[in-house]
């Protein structure tokens, strides 16, 4: 047998190879083949070099290595340790044995593109220390591939890097002096205490948005999947990049959140542990308490509040640490909810009334968001057509109602006391106006109408807009649809019978397959159904149209298809039948229009450019697992996400506008009383004056007021009081004046008439 650190095979060739992939194994003997043959079928193997650590294996693993070493024994460099020496250490003594100018990783139970060291390596020539790429989610068991980012936001930078990149080494291509700088600890999540410092200490990472990687998941023995103490060492992970962030300034910020995030992370993943994880979180509370990362991730619920410094959540001075998993996978450290919000749900006078039955689109978003609302205990008041049946109180429409009466009509029969307007219409007319309260824009359809505030169902929805807004993804209610593996052989068209919704091409697809279609939804259009779609369907014994169909009619037909259809040829802002179908376990082909591509993003599979490619996939298509379709659903587009997503926005608008209310009563530093009967009073005396061109304004969303037409001078006008009450106490004056001439002369003709008597 072989000695520790015994090199099998090693020849210095007359070229360096550029590029050394190391490849550490221990009893993945079943998976290595395919492993290292798909190093070997690289587009650049001729500039490459393998170097495999064999560390201890006791299976047949060493039989498959040496196979290789026989096929290219100038390429490959075989080392056998006789006992398990652990990845970080293997890792160390690959980095050393390497010849090559660039590094790369690969697990023994995964594999590789053919060309995935060609586009890292051609990347790394522009400069860059570290080139990181997409991957494949290989599930075992299952024919299923699934491809993941391996970084998640939109825009690449070093510091978001940092922040949201899979720390992994095998997505990666590393320049070898980068590697020299630091040594991975012999620990388990090695690559936790190593990855983010990587990429600090990279010059320029680079990202390419490709995945090039097969990684195989839920392999038994992994560590992901496995539990005891060697768990905690995640706690020395932390402490190294706890102690290289307080050396390196540069990154400080995003390595400290990092840690914070994984804090978060592995409170949840290892519960049996997360008494552990607060008393850490407590220890380094002065480090990882505050800062602009932890707020807005706070605000936006990617973390829980650990320290209580936002209101978010019980603060670490609660004495007991619970541990164990509350409903629905949240724990009892979850945030604590809020004081009750009051909102108002508006939708146009043109839609259907918003009902648990038979409802579809924008009627439907709002049903669940209404009933989500109330279930959480929010006072919602939704202002809906008559016949609307929702948990929360309905104010329903006058006949003849249109969009432009909406505004005045909330005026009027709004409660006393509200929070927020969640403006749903298709003119967004409540947003338009003034309401002395703040309203929330949602965009269910294009429009030509946006705002700065504006938020819009998908991506796709608020690039075709073509401005800047928010998105929240549409959810459904789990509960509310049927689930089924056991599938009938026919395809489905669901939705409104239009010519943008693709109906034709459902049926060319059914017409050359020779395939069972059924195609149910209301007729919106009775000349196109009638001219073009009903002679195709009678001539077609395989196709059916049924109308419009009912909840469970609707459930039925969802869950036992083979397949839904959804070859729409317009811009669709989300495409609810997406989601419909897969939450019931069916798949669904789509054409790569609108939100498409953006809602079945996990499946690419599932989404066709042309019509031809969308029968052959109908036809041809392994389609995901039913319940691999549903769990998708689960984790992206349910009404309980969704209404998360729309709660922090309420929080924020109202925020936002309690703020401008308080700068508007402190105009500098002056106090204004605003009366109901639109008059000014004197504040305990003192003379109010109006501020240099500014002018007041009625709180409430009253019109501003105008104070004795705008811009008259108040101290003019009380000089022109003045002026009036003078006269008026004048004109007293010379009444009194010529009363006492009367009088005095009614005394002089008494004197004169008495002194004649006395002659």
């Amino acid at each position: 047998m072989l000695g520790s650190n015994e090199i099998i095979s090693k020849v210095e060739t007359q070229v360096r190879p550029k590029i050394s992939v190391i490849v550490t194994v221990f009893n993945t003997g079943e998976f290595l083949s395919k492993c290292l043959q798909s190093i070997i079928d690289q587009t650049i193997w001729n500039v490459m070099e393998l170097v495999i650590i064999n560390d201890g294996s006791s299976d047949h693993s060493s039989e498959i290595i040496n196979g290789f070493v026989k096929q290219e024994p100038e390429r490959i460099i075989s080392i056998h340790f006789a006992e398990n020496q652990g990845v970080g250490n293997s890792r160390n003594v690959g980095i050393a044995q390497s010849r090559g100018d660039y590094i790369g990783f690969v697990d023994s139970d995964d594999w590789i593109a053919n060309n995935m060291f060609e586009l890292l390596y051609t990347k790394a020539l522009d400069g860059h220390d570290m080139v990181i790429c997409d991957y494949f989610s290989r599930y075992e068991d299952e024919d299923l591939t699934i491809p993941e980012k391996g970084f998640s936001q939109d825009v690449f930078t070093q510091k978001q890097a940092i922040l949201y990149a899979q720390v992994v080494p095998w997505n990666k291509l590393y320049k070898k002096e980068l590697l020299q700088k630091i040594e991975y600890l012999n620990i388990w999540y090695e690559d936790v205490a190593s990855t983010p410092i990587l990429i600090s200490l990279a010059n320029i990472p680079a990202y390419l948005n490709i995945p090039l990687y097969y990684y195989k998941r839920s392999r038994p023995g992994s560590i992901a999947n496995s539990s005891g103490p060697k768990v905690l060492d995640i706690l020395r992970a932390w402490d190294r990049l706890i102690e290289h962030a307080q050396l390196n300034n540069s990154f400080k910020e995003e390595i400290l959140f990092f840690v914070t995030k994984c804090i978060n992370y592995y409170i949840d993943f290892k519960p049996e542990y997360a008494d552990h994880f607060w008393e850490y979180a407590r220890k380094h509370r002065e480090l990882l308490s505050g800062g602009e990362y932890n707020r807005k991730a706070v605000e936006t619920k990617e973390i829980r509040d650990l320290y209580g410094l936002f209101n978010m959540s019980t603060p670490m001075d609660a004495t007991k640490y619970e541990t164990k998993y509350a409903a629905k996978n949240e724990t009892k450290y979850a945030t604590k909810n809020k004081r009750a919000l009051r909102i108002i749900q508006v939708i146009s006078p043109i839609c259907s009334p918003v009902s648990a039955v038979d409802t579809a689109g924008t009627e439907k978003m709002v049903y669940e968001i209404t009933q989500e609302l109330v279930k959480r205990g929010h006072k919602v008041v939704l202002y809906a057509p008559k016949g609307s049946k929702v948990s929360a109180k309905v104010v329903p429409f006058p006949k003849y109602f249109e969009d432009r009466h909406l505004p005045a009509f909330i005026r009027k029969t709004r409660p006393s006391k509200v929070d927020l307007i969640h403006d749903h219409t298709f003119s967004s007319i409540v947003r338009l106006r003034k309401m002395g309260i703040p309203v929330l824009p949602t965009h269910h359809l294009p429009t030509n109408i946006e705002f700065h505030d504006s938020v819009y169902v998908s991506h796709a929805a608020r690039m075709n807009a073509g401005v800047k807004g928010l998105v929240v993804h549409n959810g459904i209610n789990p509960d509310e649809y049927e689930y089924s593996e056991e599938k009938d052989d026919y395809l489905l068209f669901i939705g409104r019978i239009l010519p943008d919704k693709g109906v034709i091409h459902a049926i060319e697809v059914a017409e050359r397959n020779h395939q069972k279609l059924i195609i149910a939804g209301p007729i919106k259009d009775e000349e196109y159904f009638r001219n073009i779609l009903q002679p195709r369907i009678d001539n077609n014994e395989n196709i059916h149209y049924i109308g419009a169909v009912a909840s469970k009619q609707k459930q039925e037909l969802l869950k036992r298809a083979r397949c839904v259809l959804f070859p729409s040829i317009w811009k669709e802002p989300f495409g609810l039948v997406l989601i419909e179908a897969m939450i019931s376990g069916t798949p669904v082909l789509a054409l790569n229009n609108g939100a498409a591509l953006e809602v079945l993003e996990g499946f690419p599979q599932l989404v066709c450019n042309s019509i031809d490619e969308l029968a052959h996939k109908a036809l041809h298509e392994p389609f995901p697992p039913p319940h691999v379709l549903r769990e998708y659903v689960l984790t992206k587009f349910t009404t309980a996400i969704m209404v998360d997503q729309y709660i922090t926005l309420y929080e924020q608008k109202i925020n936002e506008f309690m703020k401008r209310r308080v700068k508007l009563k402190r105009l500098r530093g002056r106090k204004f009383k605003l009366l109901r009967g639109r008059k000014l009073k004197r504040l305990r005396g003192r003379k109010l004056k109006l501020l240099r061109g500014r002018k007041l304004k009625l709180l409430r969303g009253r019109k501003k007021l105008k104070l004795l037409r705008r811009r008259t001078n108040l101290k003019l006008l009380r000089r022109r009081k003045n002026i009036k009450l003078q006269r008026r106490t004048n004109l007293k004056g010379r009444k009194k004046y010529f009363i006492k001439k009367k009088i005095k002369a009614k005394r002089s003709v008494t004197k004169r008439i008495k002194a004649r008597s006395n002659r």
